[in-house]
């Protein structure tokens, strides 16, 4: 006898848009209010998923298979995450990040600190275009700077971010940058023109605050004792060597090369331990480990006493450092996975998108559900691929060109990702730096100024918002526009 064939029901408008409204309502509420570990809230989240996705009939076969397919996905992520870890340890033996800490303590004035970590993660992210990156070398760096001049980290750790997501948008190089350009069938080049619309003022708010916010930081508020000790620890047990930019320079010229990641971040760690067996002097044992399981002050330095602060910053980094961001990474793809199967997401956005008419809500609408989808499915160029095909052709429909859905996708996706607690580039984030991501949020200016400009812009599109966007006629017609037209 034949097994009956299983029914699997298409969720209805409001069944999706109940999910997506609780699964978010989870998120936020676990993250932001009961302080629940982040990888708790994923799985429940991912709980709710499937149990949806057993109402609407699936099997667990068909999960498993779903969830399968998106973990496959994340492979990439998993190993820039493991080779970030691997990378950091064997730059801490070779001598590159107690380099980078030890002239930051000796050049950049307390009161400018925030500004110059704003301004070198830019120019690093928008010659390498890659966040994670800058995050991962200059970064780590910068928070050593910052807890010898007495910053608080969760300032610094926003002004990095800040700045590493200016290239990230920015860059024609990035990724994020190229994919919301295809995704919304814009021009690169005029996409890039594009945001400026909403960067440009983003910086400036970004430069001011941090500005202003560094004014409180004076040379006489620094903690002497913790700046003297750890320029005297770093110098007195690393050998500071012009050798020491080759790592670095492999990155940077690997990311402009367009090389592949993984295997550049390889090549850097490969020749940070060869600086740390020879220029630094460390045994095979102290360069091997620090790639695995980070670097040890105690076992690279025997019987020496060193600074709080100063173990603090060096003991960190190793492939093995990672692995709780590798968990994250699983979890948040099964989630996703499970979320797609059921596919309730472009489900609500369809239904969310039928009543919208003008500029305003057609702009605010496409970047709310951009950014609640990075924030469920937790792949940006998801986001950007499923947002563009639902709203594109209301944004044709209002006689907005294409570049103008692609900023507003990286206004609301890109920046956003890496200031949401539980998104894979929110736990990088964190774990990189050392920094909660609820610590940083608030001093992450560029990002969430980026997104309020873009809503400023949709809000006032008839006035002061107007040159923001570009048309297709020349002609600022939204729907509204072109009905009393038609009634005249």
């Amino acid at each position: 006898m034949e097994n009956k064939k299983r029914e699997i029901r298409t969720a209805t408008n409001g069944q999706a848009v109940c999910v997506v409204v609780l699964i978010l309502a989870s998120l936020i509420i676990g993250f932001t209010v009961l302080k629940v570990d982040g990888i708790i809230m994923l799985t429940v989240a991912a709980v709710i998923a499937g149990l949806f996705a057993l109402y609407l009939g699936y099997s667990w076969d068909d999960i498993t298979g779903a969830v399968s397919k998106k973990i496959a996905e994340a492979m990439p992520a998993i190993l820039i995450l493991l080779s970030i870890g691997l990378l950091v340890g064997t730059w801490m033996a070779g001598g590159v990040i107690p380099a980078m800490i030890y002239y930051g303590l000796k050049i950049v004035n307390p009161n400018f600190l925030l500004l110059t970590a704003f301004w070198v993660s830019v120019f690093i992210s928008i010659a390498t275009g890659t966040s994670w990156g800058t995050v991962g070398t200059i970064g780590v760096a910068l928070i050593g700077v910052g807890v010898g001049l007495g910053v608080p980290l969760p300032m610094v750790a926003g002004a990095v971010i800040s700045g590493a997501y200016f290239g990230d948008k920015m860059s024609p190089l990035s990724d994020t940058t190229n994919m919301s350009a295809l995704a919304a069938k814009a021009n690169l080049y005029d996409h890039i023109k594009q945001m400026f619309v909403t960067t440009i003022p983003a910086m400036i708010i970004a430069c001011v605050a941090f500005t202003v916010m560094g004014l409180q930081f004076k040379s006489s508020t620094i903690d002497s004792e913790i700046y003297t000790n750890m320029l005297r620890d770093l110098s007195a047990n690393f050998r500071f060597s012009p050798f020491l930019v080759l790592p670095p320079v492999l990155v940077i010229g690997g990311a402009i090369l367009k090389k592949p990641t993984v295997p550049v971040l390889i090549l850097s760690s490969a020749v940070a331990m060869v600086l740390g067996l020879t220029i630094q002097g460390f045994g095979h044992d102290i360069v091997f480990t620090a790639a695995k399981s980070g670097f040890s002050a105690a076992a690279a330095f025997p019987g020496k006493e060193l600074s709080g602060e100063i173990l603090t910053l060096l003991n960190r980094g190793g492939a093995a450092s990672m692995f709780e961001g590798v968990i994250y990474v699983i979890i948040a793809f099964t989630f996703g996975g499970i979320i797609q199967l059921t596919n309730c997401l472009e489900i609500a956005l369809k239904h969310v998108m039928k009543p919208l008419k003008s500029i305003t809500s057609v702009v605010n609408a496409a970047g709310f559900s951009a950014a609640a989808i990075v924030a469920i499915a937790q792949n940006s160029y998801i986001s950007y691929f499923l947002v563009a095909d639902i709203f594109g052709k209301k944004f044709e429909e209002l006689d907005l060109k294409e570049q103008n859905l692609s900023r507003v996708l990286e206004d609301f996706v890109t920046v956003t990702e890496g200031i949401m607690p539980w998104t894979i580039s929110g736990i990088y984030m964190a774990t990189t730096l050392g920094v909660a991501t609820i610590d940083y949020l608030p001093f992450s200016i560029f990002n969430w100024s980026c997104t309020l400009m873009s809503i400023f812009y949709a809000c006032t599109y008839k006035s002061i918002g107007k040159f923001a966007f570009s048309y297709k006629t020349g002609k600022r017609a939204g729907i509204d526009d072109r009905k009393a037209a038609a009634q005249s």
